[in-house]
């Protein structure tokens, strides 16, 4: 049994993701008022209203539904919207939208919202790709399409201080075995993980990729990146080529998002360099941190691995 803090917990929690998903919801639609003349009701929750525009604006943001269960889920759907109405009138009827937690929380959502809203404005409008952009960027990364293979990798990550870099790439310099480094960064108090997998060329970074697709087998080699390093080791690989044919839709949804990404990178920048920014209190004197250069990056550089990994 829970006890009564746990259950008065758990209950403000509910209620909490129940406002925060209708504020989403109204975000993206039309006012309360609007919404009863522009579309159609699908219910009624005592004095509240489910409408179909709520019903499609969810489904618009599920996986994609078989034809023959678009019904079922539509369904489904509305009776998650009535037990959220519900949640979200008792919420209001005990002025819960007034109570700091939630206040916060509704305040959070409405500025991610707005904020994304932006971003993504700033980014419309790219242009598409060129048929010759397209099969360049083919031939230019042999190693994620004609030249395309499953690796099956040894890897180990860990913890990367000068010192300890040094002394394990001296330790590779030998011949030592990977499973002793492991075994001695271990007795050092290094954290170490990783162990056998396999990853296909879009499981990999781009920019380590050609790295991976060069190495010999059984050769291991160190990789470093941003405090962290790894030994990886390829112990064998498969050829599963990816034709243009296949290639050429991924590559123009990566080469878009990847515009988009610029695009959204640079209004980020300039909208920085023409505001009055002041750091206080315990931020006083601070530089903006890196991970501020990273808004829009990564959309660009996953867009074409999803794609891909999605033709297994």
């Amino acid at each position: 049994m829970l006890s009564s803090g746990r259950k008065h917990m758990q209950t403000s929690t509910t209620i909490i993701a129940a406002l925060v998903a209708a504020l989403a919801v109204s975000a993206c639609g039309e006012s309360a008022s609007e919404k009863k003349v522009a579309t159609q009701a699908a219910a009624k929750v005592n004095d509240g209203e489910i409408s179909v525009h709520q019903i499609n604006f969810v489904l618009q943001r599920a996986p994609s539904i078989p034809a023959e269960q678009a019904d079922a889920a539509r369904r489904q759907v509305l009776e998650g919207l009535i037990d959220q109405e519900l949640a979200v009138q008792q919420a209001l009827e005990a002025k819960l939208d007034r109570t700091p937690n939630v206040m916060q929380v509704l305040e959070a959502t409405r500025r991610e919202v707005l904020a994304r809203a932006y971003l993504e404005q700033a980014g419309s409008g790219v242009a598409k790709p060129t048929a010759t952009e397209l099969r360049t960027y083919y031939a230019d990364h042999p190693d994620n399409f004609a030249n395309r293979k499953i690796y099956r990798l040894e890897e180990l990550a860990f913890a990367s201080t000068p010192e300890t870099l040094a002394t394990v790439k001296e330790k590779l310099a030998k011949g030592q075995p990977v499973a002793a480094i492991a075994d001695s960064l271990k007795a050092s108090g290094v954290a170490v993980s990783g162990g056998p997998a396999i990853k296909s060329a879009e499981q990999i970074s781009l920019d380590l990729l050609p790295r991976i697709a060069r190495a010999k087998e059984g050769q291991p080699q160190i990789y470093e990146d941003a405090g962290r390093a790894a030994i990886v080791t390829v112990l064998s690989t498969k050829p599963e080529p990816l034709d243009e044919a296949k290639a050429l839709p991924l590559i123009e949804s990566y080469l878009t998002n990847k515009q988009k990404a610029e695009r959204v990178s640079d209004a980020v920048k300039q909208l920085r360099g023409k505001a009055k920014i002041e750091y206080l209190g315990d931020f006083s004197g601070s530089a903006p941190a890196a991970p501020a250069e990273k808004i829009a990056t990564t959309p660009g550089d996953a867009a074409i691995n999803k794609g891909v990994a999605g033709l297994k």
